[in-house]
Order: structure tokens, then sequence, then C-alpha cells
């Protein structure tokens, strides 16, 4: 089996008859115990790695997840690291100190794995695994069989019932926030969406959130009760963005301190936080230590600060946790892949993350050329069916861009996408100046906007980790 044939025989899970998590994810362990199912015919590797960090949250859980890997693995721990869905390949999933899964690891361990699957369906009381759930033991074997030390490891959607949460044990669950994300899937509230996602909380492990919400927390805070676990909250965390200009001045937290949007973009060093040359990335103070980060936008901040205070419950010491969080890296997140013009790439697929990307673009605006009509902004967008498009398309609308063009992609293990006409209308309320065009395949657009491009120009494609995902091998 090539690794081809392997990811073929992965992706017809998708079309294997099964009770599905994703149509009824509530109050329902059947789908952990055809995991736990197969687990145990392939030997029990969840039992065999001895710590666990389990990230749930509807924004930041990537990103949490990266910068945890990456402070322990500057501790000198060999880790590894499980996220979902894949940038581009299928073993983007799956790492260990910062080095993916090889294409030879994955066709042999799937080969391995598909021998198992017909014990499992010869013995099982249960039904057909979902991809997901395959993934899962398939991410589990592979790390067990490296002898990894901790796997830093994040929810597919949910958490009380979502595969991840297979895992026996876990000395840290994490709760990044709580948005309205697969609503109708986990629950048609943020309560409802909570309280499945404080599932992830197990006897025994500390936990962690930067959800600030009473509302919310009280939810958390009882699930900790039944679990008597202990719960920090980051509660809106102090902290200044440092401004490395030639005075080495600081911009205030917008936080705990008033200041105007207009009035804090009125230095262009202040965009971005510029770490060095013409390097975008952030540079803050946090409890009298500066950090550095080489993700762009306020929002990875928090994210930040809330792996500084795991980190510090592992008694990592702060130099470590100032080295990882500077050679952590994440793809699609307000990733800038070319400059003159500038182009961004962006996995951004719900209201709440959406947000960041507008935030972080508008507060970006003077140092990526948006200042004047000579500099114009440009939308490539394609958008999952399930999610709350008519929020997302309004707020790309508030950047008043020159042109949209609307359009889907189909790369294997993505959710069906809203179509490109349908999504033109929408973008044609919300922004009736800018000229809309459509394209069902979302690279060949992609190259047909480069060649109008003019140097000042800025291009931003966004919509879906898939759908921006699929364009990195040709940039």
């Amino acid at each position: 089996m090539n690794y081809y044939q392997a990811e073929q025989f992965l992706l017809d899970f998708a079309k294997l008859p099964r009770k599905e998590y994703l149509a009824d994810p509530k109050h329902c362990d059947w789908y952990l115990k055809r995991l736990q199912f197969f687990l145990d015919i392939i030997g029990n590797p969840e039992a065999q790695i001895p710590h666990y960090i389990h990230i749930t949250g509807t924004s930041g859980k990537g990103s949490v997840a990266t910068y945890l890997q990456s402070i322990l693995v500057a501790s000198g721990k060999r880790v590894g690291l499980s996220t979902s869905p894949h940038p581009t390949y299928i073993t983007e999933r799956w790492k260990i100190n910062n080095r993916e899964m090889t294409r030879t690891e994955f066709a042999s361990l799937v080969s391995w794995l598909k021998n198992k699957y017909k014990i499992y369906t010869k013995k099982t009381p249960f039904d057909n695994l979902s991809l997901f759930e395959f993934t899962e033991a398939l991410g589990l074997k592979y790390f067990a069989d490296k002898k990894i030390e901790w796997l830093v490891t994040e929810v597919g959607a949910g958490g009380r019932y979502d595969s991840s949460n297979i895992i026996p044990h876990k000395d840290i669950a994490v709760i990044t926030n709580i948005g309205l994300d697969h609503v109708g899937i986990i629950g048609n509230n943020k309560s409802e969406i909570a309280y499945e996602k404080s599932g992830i909380i197990k006897t025994g492990c500390k936990v962690f959130t930067a959800e600030t919400d009473p509302k919310i927390l009280k939810i958390i805070k009882k699930e900790c009760a039944l679990t008597k676990t202990k719960l920090f909250a980051i509660n809106k965390p102090r902290y200044s963005i440092v401004i490395p200009t030639d005075r080495h001045r600081e911009r205030r937290n917008p936080l705990t301190q008033t200041m105007s949007l207009k009035h804090s973009l009125r230095d262009p060093s202040a965009t971005l936080g510029m770490t060095s040359g013409d390097e975008s990335g952030t540079i803050f103070k946090y409890k009298n230590q500066t950090y550095t980060l080489t993700a762009p936008g306020e929002h990875q901040i928090v994210n930040a600060i809330l792996c500084i205070e795991i980190a510090r419950a592992l008694k990592i010491n702060n130099n470590t946790i100032k080295k990882g969080l500077a050679s952590a890296k994440q793809p699609l997140r307000f990733e800038i892949v070319n400059k003159n013009p500038l182009i961004i790439l962006d996995g951004a697929h719900n209201p709440d993350k959406m947000k960041t990307t507008v935030v972080t673009l508008r507060d970006s605006s003077a140092t990526l050329g948006m200042t004047n009509d000579e500099h114009r902004l440009h939308l490539l967008v394609g958008f999952s069916a399930d999610k709350n498009i008519k929020q997302m398309v309004k707020q790309l609308s508030a950047l008043k861009p020159t042109t949209i063009t609307c359009s889907q992609t189909s790369a294997p293990g993505a959710r069906p996408a809203i179509s490109p006409n349908d999504l033109a209308k929408l973008f044609r309320t919300s922004s009736p100046k800018a000229t809309i065009k459509t394209s069902p395949n979302h690279i060949q657009a992609y190259k047909t906007i480069c060649k109008t491009l003019k140097t000042n120009d800025v291009l931003l494609v966004t919509g879906s980790i898939y759908f921006s995902g699929q364009l990195r091998p040709i940039i």
C-alpha cells in the first residue's frame, strides 16, 4: 500500500454507513465505545502514552496546541502533536518534536491497521468507525510506537463524545473559549456548547480556560466540581504590546487601558508588532517578562498567555517558555506568504475566528498598504455550507474590499461547500460597491487573481483551513 492508496482507504470511511457523531453528538457514548473496541484490538496505544494535554474551544485550539507543544519540546521532552483538520496533506495531522509523519510511515501504519480493522468488522458489536475515529486510532498507535512522553491533542468537534476524549487520563484540560460554532450539532446555544466542551474535564487533571463569560464559567466550574478538579481561569490578563522602534515604545492593552483604534494606528510599526526587519509577529510584556510570537494579531497574545500559565503550572521556567513561544509556527493563521503584492492565507471558518482576522487586518492597515485608493484589498473566499456564512460575509464586507471572488474547494475530507453563486448573492448585498466574481475552482481563481494584482495590493484568502491550505503547495 502506497501513500495515495492509504489516503484513499481512509477517505472511504466517510462513505460507510454508521451512527454518525456529527448527526447526533449529544448524550451518546456509542462512538467512544466502538473506538475503544478497535483500540483494544490494536493493543491499547492510548494507555501507553504517559502524559496528555487535551484542548477544546471554539477558537484558538490549534494555536494553543502548537504553542504548548513547542514549549514542551524546548523543555527537552519528546512531544507528539495531534491537530485537525490538516492544511494540505493528511500527514500534517501528526508531528513529533515538530517533524511530520512521513508518507512512508503513514502508508505502513494504515496498511497494518487495515488488517486489524478486518478483525474489528468480524468481532465488533458496533458499526463502522468514522473517518475521524480511525485517524484518532492511527495517531495514538503512531505516538505510542514512537514512545513519546507527552501528547498535545485537540478535539475535532465538541468534547464530551469527541473521538479524542477516548484518552484514558490527562494532565491538563484546556477550554480556550466558547463561541457559536457547530450550532445545532454539539448544541443550540453557548450554554449547551459549553456543557459538551467541558466534557473533556476528567478527574486528576488541571483545567485552564481563557473564557470570561460568568455564565459559561459557571458551567465549566460545575464540571470541575463533579470531577473534583481545579479550574484556572485566565480572566482578561494585563499585558502590553511592545513596539520595537528606536525608542522601544509600548502600546497599551485595550482590555485594561482606554485607547482608540485610530490613535493606536498612528505609528505604522504598531500594526503587526513587527519583530525584526520585515517579519511579522508580535512582542508583548506579561508579568514583567517579554515574549515573542511569530504570529500577528492581538488574539494570539491571549492564546500565548494561556499557554504561559499552563507551562508555569508544569514548572517550566520562563526562559524555556520564551524559547518555545518564539519558535512556534502554525500555518494559515493570518499567514503572510508573499509581499508586494501582499498575500495572506487564513483559515478562519466561524464568526469568532473571522473577527480576529478582520481586526488583525484592520490593525495592520498602515503597514499593509491600505491607506489610500492606490492600495486595493481583494478577497478570495469559500465556506463550508454548515457555517454562519451571513455573519462572516458581513464581517469581511466591513473591510470594504475592491474585488471579491467567491469559490469553493473539493479537497479530500472537506465538508460540502456553499456554492460560489449563492455566496456571491450574499456579498452583493453586503458589498454593493465591490466587483464580485465566481469561480468553481479556487486554485484556478487564485492564479487568475494573481495576474491582476498590483505591487501594493493585498489579497486575503480565507473561509476554511482546507480552502486556504490547498493553495500552500503552489505558493
